[in-house]
């Protein structure tokens, strides 16, 4: 046998093995012819087989679906398939909900999300009555305005939220002082109109004393003597020591006194 005659063989013979494992069966072919738009080929097919294979199982079913595509005014029953344990459908690499995915095989290639579909009053099992079996009958639903959320403003630091009103701002009321003094930083000064001497009005103490100005010269605080100024010099011998105090008074011998 010549080489050529063994490549058309084995040319020939993958050939039919591709088209054994991608053969398409009628009923598949047939729901394909009503698909609408631009879907992925590959991935439409794929959603529409695994569809017929799940359809097979229940009588008339599949007749059921291809009357509500042929004839989409005319009323049409459920066409239903086993609800899955999270709701969704898997078909190839795309997991979707079965009702948005068949609506949009065959109505609206651009349906983005279940929110945009409604079921119509006479469908027994929509997708939003969680029940066992889901109805994937395209003409079952009808398409909505999704509802468009308002957007949200975040506020800079600087700014406050509309809506509010700030808090109403109440001054704080000063401590009494007495009318003669008078507080700031550097501490309590007095304002009294006397000299600075020590007169009726004026006190033993400083100027800026605020007790000094309520005393008077006969005032026992005023008549104290103050100590005597302390040695701040760290060398001198007499810094540190204790004062001495003076000796005691004794009465003078008899014997010395001059008669």
């Amino acid at each position: 046998m010549d080489t050529d005659d063994v490549e058309s063989s084995s040319s020939s013979t993958m050939s039919s093995l591709n088209s054994l494992f991608s053969f398409t069966s009628p009923a598949v072919k047939k729901l394909l012819g009503w698909k609408q738009g631009d879907e992925e080929e590959k991935w439409a097919e794929k959603a529409v087989d695994s569809l017929v294979k799940k359809l097979k199982k229940r009588k008339g079913a599949i007749e059921e679906l291809e009357r509500a595509l042929s004839s989409p005014g005319t009323p049409s029953k459920c066409v239903t398939i086993p609800r899955s344990l999270d709701g969704r459908l898997q078909v190839s690499h795309r997991k979707g909900l079965p009702h948005v995915i068949y609506c949009r095989v065959w109505r609206w290639p651009d349906l983005q999300s279940h929110h945009e579909l409604k079921p119509i009053e006479t469908c027994q099992y929509p997708f939003s009555a969680k029940q066992k079996e889901v109805c994937i009958n395209p003409y079952h639903y009808k398409r909505v305005e999704s509802p468009v959320l308002p957007p949200v403003l975040v506020p800079r630091h600087s700014e406050f939220a509309p809506g509010h009103s700030l808090l109403p701002f109440h001054q704080m009321n000063e401590p009494n002082m007495p009318h003669n003094v008078s507080y700031t930083n550097a501490g309590f000064n007095s304002m009294s109109s006397g000299g600075g001497g020590g007169g009726g009005n004026g006190g033993g103490g400083g100027p800026n004393s605020p007790i000094s100005s309520h005393m008077g010269p006969n005032s026992p605080i005023s008549s104290v003597s103050s100590p005597g100024p302390i040695n701040s010099n760290p060398q001198s011998p007499y810094g540190s020591l204790p004062e001495t105090p003076p000796p005691a008074y004794s009465p003078p011998e008899d014997g010395n006194n001059v008669a």
